[in-house]
């Protein structure tokens, strides 16, 4: 009998057919056998088919009957085609009958995949070619990160009041090392002596050092400067020196305490004061100047990944903002931008630089938004004006950006990248005329064309020129006002 085909087997029975395999369970790898009796023989042939769980077919096989009409079959259930678990189907054609069983196979589980390590670049280690410089001498910037992500590396150059001073963007190596040089200029780059920090940013990691800038014809009295300062600062210690020359002129111990106490009780008091007070004085106005002159330095400098036009005024200051508009990262900048003005929401500088990222990503609507919210705030910013002139000026409205370029002027006649866009804006509108101009002509010597082959009238001709002529003065009076 059939049962004694297997242990817990599956099982398929019909009015036709008889079958089973020897287990109802398999592990991917293991041998499947098939066993079955067909009651009613037709042809010496049977046909089996199996699926896996999903339907797609794995095998067909055509299966000879043995003359007592039983039939059998071994499969291997072999990877890759039975990795995956779940009942399979084995479907049996016999002539115009069919009848089907299942089994459940156990694939062998998936190692699950490793997950990517996601790389955390680090900057290890920043370092300079020597700890001290001064004026035209080559300062030499270099370092090591952990792994390479970005091709280049952010390092910002800061000045003792943490104002920026430049900015550069050396490439990484295959060695994970990078350098960069350049020349220190008093003056230019480097307007102040004192302690100057370098930040590298790479990934979202940041390393710091420092270095000092000095004026080299200060050495020589750099001994004899800094000692009154000292004295003077910390009144505490000069009661020590006093009693201390005391005991040693034992001769004339009356007059020498005498001349000692009011020179030094006498101008400990006056410098006291005055330099408290004037410490802070100069760090404000010291920083919003040299913050002035350095962005008027950078904004002169073409920047090879800004194709624009038109120049806009960057207002440089803390943050990294700046220094991305620089490199021409604008989405990022934009970033910054909004944090900053979360801080600082009524900042005209913060605003103008954000309308300047949102101008280069072609956003103009907005970069105007953002600049008539500045000169909401300062109606007399400059960088606002001449960067919504700009905005205009790229929109088609060049008549209202020269306006604004002459506001600039008329306010600060020494503002030269307003003169510069002044000067872009006229040449496009003279080149916007002349085509008018050369559009105009072609019309109306269409329009002669035609009287002279209709009829015989004359005053065609007598307002054409008139309208070219009057055209040409109210353009060329409405760029440089010369009728009103």
């Amino acid at each position: 009998m059939l049962c004694l085909f297997g242990i817990i087997p599956a099982f398929a029975e019909s009015d036709w057919l008889l079958v089973q395999t020897d287990k109802t369970q398999y592990r991917t790898g293991e041998d499947m056998e098939i066993t079955g009796f067909v009651l009613d023989r037709t042809t010496p042939q049977i046909a089996v088919q199996i699926y896996d769980p999903d339907g797609e077919i794995l095998g067909a096989y055509g299966v000879e009957l043995e003359l007592d009409d039983t039939f059998s079959k071994t499969i291997s259930l072999d990877s890759p085609f039975y990795d995956k678990s779940g009942l399979y189907l084995v479907e049996f054609d016999y002539g115009a009958d069919s009848d089907e069983l299942f089994f459940e196979v156990i694939g062998t589980p998936e190692e699950p995949e490793p997950e990517p390590t996601l790389l955390t670049p680090e900057v290890l280690m920043i370092t300079t070619d020597k700890t001290s410089y001064s004026d035209n001498e080559f300062i030499t910037i270099s370092g090591l990160v952990s792994d390479v992500v970005d091709p280049t590396i952010l390092i910002g150059i800061f000045d003792p009041n943490d104002s920026p001073a430049g900015f550069y963007m050396p490439p990484v190596n295959s060695e994970l090392e990078f350098s960069v040089s350049f020349l220190a200029k008093s003056g230019v780059n480097f307007k102040k002596t004192g302690t100057y920090t370098i930040k590298a940013h790479y990934g979202q990691s940041k390393q710091t050092t420092t270095f000092s800038f000095v004026d080299a014809s200060t050495p020589n009295n750099a001994p004899i400067t800094p000692s009154p300062p000292q004295i003077v600062l910390n009144p505490a210690p000069t009661p020590n020196p006093t009693p201390a020359p005391v005991p040693i002129p034992t001769p004339t111990p009356t007059q020498i305490p005498k001349p000692v106490t009011p020179k030094v009780e006498a101008p400990i008091p006056k410098p006291v004061t005055p330099n408290i007070p004037q410490a802070p004085e100069p760090d404000n106005s010291e920083l919003a100047l040299e913050q002035k002159e350095i962005g008027k330095i950078l904004n002169q400098i073409n920047r090879e990944c800004d194709n624009s036009h038109y120049t806009d005024s960057i207002v440089y200051g803390e943050g990294m903002g700046p220094a991305l508009m620089r490199l021409c990262n604008y989405e990022q900048a934009v970033s910054y931008f909004d944090k900053a003005l979360i801080k600082d929401p009524n900042s005209p500088e913060i605003l103008t630089n954000k309308g300047s990222a949102l101008g280069k990503l072609g956003q103009f609507d907005l970069a105007l938004e953002h600049y008539n919210l500045a000169l909401k705030i300062d109606p007399k910013f400059i960088p606002a004006l001449n960067n919504k002139a700009n905005a205009l000026a790229e929109t088609g409205e060049l008549e209202e950006a020269i306006t604004l370029y002459h506001k600039i002027l008329d306010e600060d006649p020494s503002y030269g990248i307003a003169h510069i866009n002044l000067q872009k804006a006229n040449e496009e509108s003279i080149q916007y005329a002349k085509m008018q101009i050369k559009q105009e002509s072609v019309s109306v010597s269409l329009d002669d064309s035609v009287p002279k082959i209709e009829s015989p009238k004359v005053d065609y001709e007598t307002p054409k020129p008139k309208n070219v002529v009057e055209q040409i003065g109210s353009f060329f009076a409405g760029i440089f006002g010369f009728l009103k």
